[in-house]
């Protein structure tokens, strides 16, 4: 398996790639300003000592030039050339190959030319508005050369070690930047394994910093809740659902025990079928609760259609009225809030004396819904217990999770159920 690049690797790459680039500019851009500098050097040597060699020329009214001597000749005629026309009036001995482009300038001028590894410049030497001569003089270029080859190496071995040096640098530099991302990777990593209610502080110093704690922060969040809902629903089902199962074991083990008559068994058959269908309710109400408080799915419906779908299906032993208007909408999908309703009503009916109310209406920033009946009511004392998993205040035959997990759907749904006294529940919807 091909090894991953790090981020530290890649950020001194890229860092190391642009200060190459940068230096290879600036390396460039230096060794052409030096062999500029050092022609126009050598060119401005040139042109003073042919002046001052032209200083020394004396013209006569024949235009025929010659020499003064001075005490610095010998300094003076090494490599300097007089000319009269074409001809050599005065060479330095041993010209050799320099000669020949020194020729080339006689009569010319002013100019600068290059040959035989020296620069030479041509002077003209005038007298009366009229060209009397030349004088060339040459410089070896060879210290210029020298001085060039030493800057370019010496630009070249500092740009490299300014490399090496900054590479190591940007290292350093991402290595540190970049601990305290894996130090959070890290806490993040142990605290989702084993410390969910760990977090990360507000202690970072750096605005990127901190924006990723409160980001990692909201992911635990995130997993905490869901770890909650997924340990919760499993206590829930493990506790439902072991006396409805326990009963079903029962009953088979009777049924295989021994032969009972036609109505022993058709009992014991109706007695597992309506455990069944009461394990199924239990399982729907407590999977649509992970799934709303998860989700937090939102739509709109009917109340009024959603009420009556829950009354067509709870078999209410008593008369019931309804009064709510039929544009009344929720801002929740209709199968939650018939799963918030649903045990509010069973409830109200299997404790009614004589009849059940349902009520709605539109307040300004909600959808209220009144279940009452006319029971005996529940003890102020039980008011808060009442909505605590597994809470039975009778032997009516429920779960204790009807009123926990109605709560529970409709705050998912950022509304909520209340007890408000005797027997009347009021539901709180957001409005469609």
């Amino acid at each position: 398996m091909a090894r991953r690049r790090t981020l530290q690797g890649r950020v001194s790459a890229f860092g190391i790639a642009m200060v190459a680039g940068w230096l290879v500019v600036l390396t460039v851009a230096f060794n052409l300003i030096l062999a500029h500098r050092l022609t126009s050097d050598a060119d401005a040597v040139l042109s003073s000592r042919a002046a001052a060699a032209a200083a020394t020329v004396v013209v006569d009214r024949q235009h025929r030039l010659s020499i003064k001597e001075s005490g610095d000749d010998e300094a003076l005629d090494s490599g300097i050339w007089f000319y009269a026309g074409q001809r050599s009036v005065e060479r330095p001995v041993g010209g050799g190959n320099v000669q020949a482009a020194a020729d080339a300038l006689a009569g010319r001028g002013p100019a600068y030319a290059t040959g035989a590894g020296n620069r030479l410049y041509a002077l003209p030497i005038t007298h009366g508005g009229r060209r009397a001569g030349t004088v060339v003089t040459s410089l070896s270029l060879a210290p210029y050369h020298r001085t060039r080859e030493t800057a370019l190496y010496g630009s070249i071995i500092i740009a490299a070690l300014t490399l090496i040096g900054t590479y190591l640098a940007l290292r350093l530099v991402a290595a540190r930047a970049l601990r305290p991302v894996g130090v959070m990777t890290d806490q993040a990593a142990a605290w989702s394994a084993s410390a969910l209610s760990e977090r990360f502080g507000p202690e970072q110093r750096f605005n990127e910093l901190r924006r990723l704690s409160a980001t990692l922060n909201g992911l635990l969040d995130r997993l905490t809740a869901s770890v909650r809902h997924e340990r919760r629903l499993f206590a829930e089902l493990s506790h439902e659902l072991r006396t409805p199962l326990s009963l079903i074991v029962a009953e088979t083990d009777l049924l295989l025990a021994r032969d009972h008559d036609p109505a022993r068994v058709k009992a014991a058959h109706e007695q597992i079928h309506d455990t069944a269908l009461a394990m199924n309710r239990i399982l729907e109400t407590l999977l649509s609760a992970g799934r709303a408080e998860i989700a937090n799915a939102t739509g709109s419906c009917q109340v009024a259609t959603a009420v009556a779908d829950v009354l067509a299906h709870t078999e209410l032993p008593i008369a019931n009225t309804v009064e709510i208007s039929d544009d009344l909408a929720a801002g929740v999908e209709a199968a939650l809030l018939e799963r918030v309703l649903a045990p509010l009503i069973d409830n109200a009916g299997r404790f009614a004396s004589t009849i059940v109310r349902i009520t709605g209406r539109r307040t300004p920033d909600s959808v209220l819904i009144e279940v009452s009946d006319d029971g005996p009511g529940i003890p102020p004392a039980h008011a808060d217990a009442i909505f605590e998993p597994g809470t039975q205040l009778s032997t009516g035959g429920g779960a204790g999770l009807g009123l926990p997990l109605a709560r529970r759907l409709a705050r998912a749904a950022g509304g909520d159920v209340t007890f408000r006294g005797g027997s009347t529940f009021e539901v709180r919807i957001p409005p469609a």
